[in-house]
């Protein structure tokens, strides 16, 4: 027994199998394109949002070449300046150490005098009192030998007096 081809299509039911397959065909076909459709409908939505999201994240990323590459150049200005600039600063702060050396060496020079004239004028003063305090008792030890206490009083008075004239 060979394998035969049956070729009665009443028998083989070909005409019911056409007419449900043209049902299915024609009734599902339609769900089915329509299923189709909004799937490829969806599929190139998600493509064009992911096409646009693709131009903004560019966009994005070429602005943000733009602000390296314009950081670079500015950092390569300061780089470049920065000698310059360190060399001014350079100069500015010895400048002003210059001046202020020479305000601390004037201020040391108004201070030393004035210390010098301080002690000039403590020294002046003791040796006018030490002198006056040595005259008045040689005055007071010679005078009362002599007898003349009167005098020797009217004159350490008026060194006194002179002494404080003087001293001031």
């Amino acid at each position: 027994m060979g394998i035969e081809l049956n070729t009665n299509i009443f028998e083989t039911n070909l005409i019911n199998l056409s007419i449900v397959l043209s049902v299915v065909f024609l009734v599902i076909g339609d769900a089915f394109k329509t299923a189709l459709s909004e799937r490829k409908n969806g599929i190139l939505s998600a493509l064009n949002e992911a096409n646009e999201r693709y131009e903004q994240a560019q966009k994005e990323l070429n602005a943000a070449v733009a602000l390296l590459d314009e950081a670079k150049g500015k950092a390569q200005s300061i780089q470049k300046a920065a000698p310059g600039t360190a060399l001014k600063e350079k100069e500015t702060i010895q400048a002003q150490y210059a001046l202020e050396l020479d305000r601390v060496n004037q201020k040391f020079d108004n201070d030393s005098n004035l210390a010098r004239a301080r002690m000039a004028k403590t020294l002046y003063n003791h040796m006018v009192h030490s002198s006056i305090s040595k005259a008045r008792t040689y005055l007071v030890t010679h005078v009362n030998q002599v007898g003349q206490n009167a005098t020797l009083s009217k004159v350490v008075d008026l060194i006194d007096s002179e002494k404080e004239v003087a001293l001031v």
